[in-house]
């Protein structure tokens, strides 16, 4: 019975493979940036992602927000860029870290603090429609060149 389903599996196998080459991928080009809020670098950090506009191929690229605002996009690999086209801008910002381990009084076991250690003002944090895949007004172009420098400036609405 295994001797009949092995010749299906290697043909699955084959096509699987050959339709995950490198090759059939839209091309990624070099893309990072800053992130502003009103005129000054997104403080805390967080995340980034675009996400395509339309019909377009292709995988969507992500990329971190470093303290300093900045950020550089991944889509196959680490840092190599995102594919060309018109996305959707969602960022998340880092506005807290975990709770920090405390001792505890008696000498036992130290325990959890209750509570998320606030690392951003909250005049400082950006409004939650940028973190909207859907309502995000921020538009950007990635062009088929070798480096696409972005400056996104977020405003408080």
């Amino acid at each position: 019975m295994l001797q009949f389903f092995r010749p299906f599996a290697l043909l699955v196998l084959f096509f699987s493979i050959a339709g995950c080459s490198q090759s059939d991928q839209p091309k990624a080009y070099p893309t990072s940036g800053v992130i502003q809020f009103n005129g000054k670098p997104l403080k805390g950090g967080g995340a980034i992602s675009f996400v395509p506009i339309g019909n377009q191929e292709g995988k969507a690229a992500g990329g971190e927000i470093r303290d300093d605002g900045t950020f550089v996009m991944s889509t196959y690999h680490q840092g190599d860029g995102s594919i060309p086209g018109k996305f959707r801008v969602m960022v998340v910002q880092s506005v807290s870290d975990e709770p920090e381990m405390v001792a505890s009084d008696g000498g036992g076991e130290p325990k959890m603090s209750s509570e998320p250690i606030e690392t951003v003002a909250k005049g400082d944090r950006i409004p939650f429609v940028y973190a909207d895949p859907v309502k995000s007004p921020v538009i950007v172009e990635v062009k088929p060149q070798d480096a696409n420098e972005l400056t996104i400036d977020l405003k408080r609405m």
